[in-house]
């Protein structure tokens, strides 16, 4: 592959930091396509999917959706709490959940 279709193609790549957030508390009905429908208000989503922890209906199910653009992904988590198939949910930019700052203890207590 050239230089110039590796740059243009780095150039239309979604930075992940800044589009992508983490949305907790689905239902275990939810499906990808309800969080599109819902999000993409927001912006161009270029990516989205549920994950579930387990087999079960009571399972815990998040999901992750990616905006084109990092101002999508501002909008949507301005309020954090949206209402997707009737449950109450939480949203934040992924990447500022997934930090550990360095004065907080860890799971082991240092």
């Amino acid at each position: 592959m050239s230089k110039q279709i590796l740059l243009s193609f780095a150039l239309f790549q979604p930075n992940d930091r800044e589009t992508k957030f983490f949305v907790a508390g689905l239902l275990w009905i939810t499906r990808t396509e309800s969080l599109i429908s819902y999000f993409e208000r927001f912006g161009v989503i270029v990516n989205a999917n549920v994950v579930c922890d387990g087999a079960t209906q009571r399972s815990k199910r998040f999901g992750f959706v990616t905006f084109r653009e990092a101002e999508s992904a501002t909008r949507a988590c301005e309020n954090p709490n949206h209402v997707i198939d009737g449950r109450t949910v939480n949203c934040k930019i992924a990447y500022l959940g997934a930090r550990i700052h360095n004065n907080q203890p860890n799971q082991y207590g240092f």
